[in-house]
């Protein structure tokens, strides 16, 4: 069996076994050892598909490579942030869909190598961790509303239960929005030092969309700070926010190597 496959097949039994601790009455985590086994072995064959990355004049950053190390990256941040925060329940919604985007890079693969310097490359990397952060607080946000939705109309579910307080869950949620629009800043700064001509017609629209997005998450940084921004004005933003960058990276690779390459 190919690794990839064997790494989809544990994400997937990971969000099967951390979606049936949630929803069922049991209050121990007879599973956590084994969730855990599984995501680091998934985690480590997902990080195999990286080894061709390299080479002599560059990294290659196709859409296809893109797509599966933005994931890799959500995947690893998820469970290491698992051991110290309240999130096990993300698992439920990320390791699915890093499932989907590996059977996407699987079933349509990079059909030319798009190879970008090494100088470039690390604008790439730092707009990849942002992208990676500001995925968990969206699908947090998604949590979150669930959860403020299920309290407000007073139906405690056992799922409700055992999630993290509703004050954890937003402030969780704002840690990562904040850590990914530092992230997003540098991955600008970036881009405007190492690419010479970011307004050209290839990037244009990536760059206004790159900033219309890094505008609403400042907005939101600076408006908890200040004015103690929460709540649906917040799940909401975020979501947008989250729509417009994924919009400007994949999006505008999509179009460039797919439809128009």
């Amino acid at each position: 069996m190919p690794i990839i496959a064997l790494s989809i097949i544990f994400y997937l039994f990971s969000a099967f076994l951390i979606g049936r601790y949630y929803t069922s009455k049991e209050s121990n985590q007879q599973f956590s050892n084994l969730i855990s086994i599984l995501l680091l072995g998934a985690i480590i064959f997902h990080a195999f598909q990286f080894t061709d990355y390299w080479t002599s004049n560059g990294v290659i950053f196709g859409l296809a490579h893109s797509a599966s190390f933005v994931a890799w990256i959500i995947a690893a941040l998820l469970f290491l942030a698992s051991f110290s925060k309240p999130i096990h329940a993300l698992g439920i919604i990320v390791y699915p869909v890093v499932s989907i985007v590996l059977l996407l890079t699987v079933f349509f693969p990079d059909s030319v190598d798009k190879v970008v310097s090494l100088s470039i490359a690390s604008h790439v990397f730092l707009s990849i961790s942002a992208y990676a952060l500001l995925t968990l607080a969206v699908c947090q946000s998604i949590l979150l509303k669930i959860q403020e939705n299920q309290l407000h109309q007073k139906k405690i579910n056992n799922f409700i239960n055992k999630l993290a307080p509703l004050q954890t869950m937003e402030s969780f949620l704002f840690q990562t929005i904040r850590l990914g629009f530092y992230l997003l800043t540098f991955s600008l700064i970036t881009g405007f030092v190492f690419i010479e001509d970011i307004f050209s017609q290839h990037l244009v629209h990536k760059t206004v969309l790159s900033i219309l997005a890094w505008i609403i998450f400042a907005s939101l940084v600076i408006g908890h700070k200040i004015f103690g921004w929460r709540g649906k004005q917040t799940i909401i933003s975020t979501q947008i926010g989250f729509g417009i960058l994924l919009l400007a990276y994949f999006g505008s690779k999509f179009v460039l190597e797919r439809l128009i390459a």
